[in-house]
């Protein structure tokens, strides 16, 4: 026995002393005793004394091998063999220890209820599990391992941990596990993209041979969770199999795989997809809160949003699809639309929502670059008595100059956007006002511009005489639409052109007016419009006239919306219409009337053959068009459907691009261990300098490597990095520093050689267990017999001091209270 505090025990003199002292002052000498023999069991407690003991009682720790080689019937084999083990443990201490490269702690889901070990790593590291479990042993027990594996390591070296186990002189069983058989099936190509975007659905195509006809299942999973599915009716020979699945995660991420067959087995691989999130261009006028309920569609499908009003941004490409809700495209100079086009044409996407801001334009004077894109057009109205316009032109000395140059050109723009069934008015005033061109057809439009690029300026402002004349002559034509337009840069008095307005749109006859410069009766010009059904417009700077003019023409003679309850039906079933329930969705309230062109396909119709979704490839792109809105307009009953969110997911993604912007490859050279990463640029994307490249590439990859390596240009639009990585085995990733669109992050998986080892080498498992003094293959009884061996352990004794100190304080309360009679007495008086 030995103690910790010997020193202590002098307090024993001091208990002594006091009870002898108070020995012979006290009837309650039992008590007292009592008194005494605490004092004296809590000063030796104090002391810490110690017992040396031998102890036969065992601690196990079993490593339970859960590497890729160990296929899921042996899994439960050795679940339910640890389970009947644990059962025969008894008094001995028994810890499970996973392991594959390395160990790890059992997961809840594996001990939840019964032991159910799942698989986890691909590699198997003998030494560093044996060493692992023999520091996790606990003290003060017979020390035993029992290792249950298929023995087939590839990493580290058994050899240096056997002998550090001989050293301590612990022993180690095997338990062997069969391993997995040889698969009868056989992998002869794959294919997947090399890049993808998170939430688009994508293809693998494995190509594997079969000896004999059989059923097989194909399971992809990435990050631990199954991302597609399939199963296949196998026939001998090669046989094409394509599953489809989806990632949400970004980054180089690795994508496994797995074949398997009942009879002949299963077959794995390990690729890596660089995921991407898209970003999406969304140009719209529309106010934030119009656009709220798309905007959450597009965050919840992640996509990342750049909005913008109509500016478009130097570089396209580093959008993957460009939107267009409810914009006036037609406005646009030709330069932006022919841009837009080139975009589509070189792989972007582009969906156009139509909304009823966007009108029918005839006679254009040139194809339209976006119209010769998308696969629909915008529909003429359909008003076979014609429209009729009237413009009214101030021509008084303060037009002068740019002003009545322009005003020559808008109108002269009008006439030539009419029909021939059309009717057109040309009304001049100053101090007085005259027909440049009386109201007749618009059937012969170079005698109309004639007479229109006489108008010249001079005199005074006198609106009223000439807005009442160009009234009282558009009433008597007989036209689906009648509308005049007042342009003026002056101010006038308002006669009675409030009773005027009034009566026009009692009528039907709507009145626009807009106003040039600042010296104008803003108010005159709005109440006139407003009263009339028409719009006010007002400009400081000219330039846009034309445009503004010939859009307010075109929205007031005539639409090509149609404002009603309408169905949605399906004409073609495609994949983008998967999960959305068009049986269940609810009535439109409006739509653009669109023409399909001949190679678009229809997907959704509106009142019976009205085209309401269509899309097409546009050279190496793909548009659509969707001839309603998607806004609490028209589409007010779509956005609380489930099914509108699914729907504009399935078709934003549909648009996305097939082939990247950039080649970007990562590939082994096995001769130096390296692997080579290379980026090739498309020449049509290169719009700025090409020395516009990251100096470098960080590498990330397993054992804790993590280094820059330099990016190099090695040819025209090519760029190369090389990295060293040894025997390393796994995930390989490269990424630049910062945000560089063209050069995005791409990954390698080096296949580690555990998903190419079948079977058991229970040879290595024999040595191992015959070289420590262990047992191969023994029975649970057997994990446990600690044999001749014990282990000298230290016995505390100061615990059981300590309790045998407080019963000695209960007895003497006891006999305080009288509970204990013969030890109860009376003080001496």
């Amino acid at each position: 026995m030995t103690f910790v505090h010997p020193w202590f025990f002098l307090g024993l003199v001091a208990a002594a002393a006091w009870g002898a002292r108070e020995w012979t002052r006290t009837a309650r000498r039992g008590g007292l005793a009592l008194k005494v023999l605490m004092a004296a069991l809590v000063i030796a407690a104090l002391a810490q004394p110690r017992l040396s003991v031998y102890e036969k009682r065992v601690a196990v720790n079993v490593l339970a091998d859960t590497s890729a080689s160990v296929p899921q019937e042996d899994l439960r084999k050795e679940s339910a063999w640890i389970a009947r083990l644990s059962g025969e443990r008894g008094r001995h201490a028994l810890r499970v220890i996973p392991f594959s490269g390395d160990t790890r702690d059992l997961r809840p889901e594996e001990s939840k209820g019964r032991l159910e070990l799942r698989s986890e790593g691909r590699s198997t590291n003998l030494e560093r599990a044996i060493r692992n479990a023999i520091g996790a042993l606990p003290e003060g027990r017979v020390p035993r391992v029992l290792l249950v594996s298929d023995g087939r390591e590839n990493q580290g070296s058994v050899e240096r941990s056997l002998h550090q186990a001989r050293l301590l002189g612990i022993p180690i069983d095997t338990y062997p596990l069969d391993g997995a058989k040889p698969p009868a099936l056989r992998l002869e190509s794959l294919a997947l993209p090399a890049q993808a975007f998170t939430g688009e659905k994508f293809h693998i195509e494995a190509v594997a041979a079969s000896p004999r006809a059989s059923t097989a299942s194909v399971e992809i999973t990435a990050e631990g969770k199954t991302i597609g599915r399939a199963q296949v009716n196998l026939v001998p020979g090669a046989n094409t199999l394509r599953v489809r699945a989806q990632l949400d995660t970004e980054g180089a991420t690795p994508v496994s795989g797995e074949i398997s067959s009942p009879e002949l087995g299963r077959i794995r691989f390990d690729r890596v997809l660089s995921m991407r999130r898209p970003r999406l261009l969304l140009i719209s006028k529309e106010p934030v809160e119009a656009n709220r309920h798309l905007r959450q569609v597009l965050d919840s499908a992640r996509f990342d949003v750049v909005e913008s009003s109509g500016a478009l941004p130097p570089e396209l490409d580093e959008f993957q699809v460009v939107m267009f809700v409810n914009y006036d495209i037609a406005s646009w100079p030709i330069e932006r639309k022919k841009k837009i086009e080139d975009y589509v044409r070189e792989g972007g996407g582009f969906a156009l929502v139509a909304g009823e801001k966007n009108i029918y334009v005839e006679n254009k004077q040139e194809e339209d670059p976006i119209e010769r894109m998308l696969p629909a057009k915008i529909a003429p109205p359909r008003t076979p008595e014609g429209t009729a316009v009237v413009l009214i032109v101030d021509k008084s000395s303060s037009m002068e100059g740019k002003k009545i140059e322009l005003a020559r050109l808008s109108a002269i723009g009008v006439v030539q956007n009419l029909r021939p069934i059309d009717q057109v008015g040309v009304l001049i005033f100053d101090n007085s006002f005259q027909w440049a061109v009386p109201i007749r057809k618009a059937d012969n439009p170079a005698l109309i511009k004639k007479l229109i690029s006489g108008i010249m300026p001079d005199g005074g402002t006198q609106i009223a005489p000439a807005l009442n004349e160009a009234y009282r002559q558009i009433r008597r034509t007989k036209a689906a639409y009648r509308h005049i337009v007042l342009l003026t840069d002056g101010i006038s008095e308002e006669g009675d052109s409030m009773a005027l307005a009034r009566e026009a749109a009692a009528n039907k006859v709507t009145i626009s007016t807009v106003g040039l410069g600042q010296d104008v009766n803003r108010n005159y010009l709005e109440k006139v419009a407003t009263l009339a059904s028409g719009k006010s417009y007002f400009l400081l700077d000219v330039e846009g006239l034309q445009q503004l003019l010939l859009r307010d023409v075109m929205e007031h003679t005539g639409t090509s919306a149609v404002e009603k309850p309408v169905q949605a039906a399906v004409v073609r079933d495609v994949e983008i219409m998967e999960g959305v329930g068009m049986e269940k969705a609810p009535p439109l309230l409006g739509y653009l009337k669109f023409i399909a062109k001949p190679q678009a396909e229809t997907i959704l119709r509106v009142d019976g053959k009205e085209p309401l979704l269509t899309r097409w490839q546009y050279g190496l792109g793909r548009a659509a068009v969707f001839a309603s809105d998607v806004k609490a307009r028209w589409a007010a009953n779509w956005i609380g459907w489930p099914g509108y969110d699914r729907l504009w997911a399935n078709l934003l993604r549909d648009l996305l691009p097939r082939a990247p912007t950039t080649e970007a490859t990562a590939e082994l050279d096995s001769a130096n261990n390296e692997i080579v990463v290379r980026y090739r640029l498309q020449a049509s994307r290169v719009t700025g300098p090409e020395s516009a490249a990251p100096a470098e590439l960080l590498i990330v990859g397993p054992e804790n490597l993590r280094k820059a390596v330099p990016l190099k240009r090695v040819a025209a639009l090519t760029y190369e990095a090389r990295a060293t990585i040894g025997n390393r085995q796994g995930l390989f990733r490269f990424r630049p520093a910062g945000d560089w669109a063209k050069f995005p992050e791409v990954g390698f998986y080096r296949e580690e050689t555990e998903l190419t080892e079948y079977g058991c080498n229970a040879e290595l498992l024999r040595q191992i267990a015959e070289s420590t003094g262990g047992r191969f293959n023994p029975t649970p009884r057997q994990v446990f017999d600690a044999g001749n061996r014990a282990v000298t352990t230290t016995l505390e004794l100061w615990p059981g001091l300590l309790a045998l100190a407080l019963l000695a304080n209960l007895g003497e309360l006891a006999a305080r209270k009288g509970y204990i009679p013969w030890l109860a007495g009376r003080s001496r008086r």
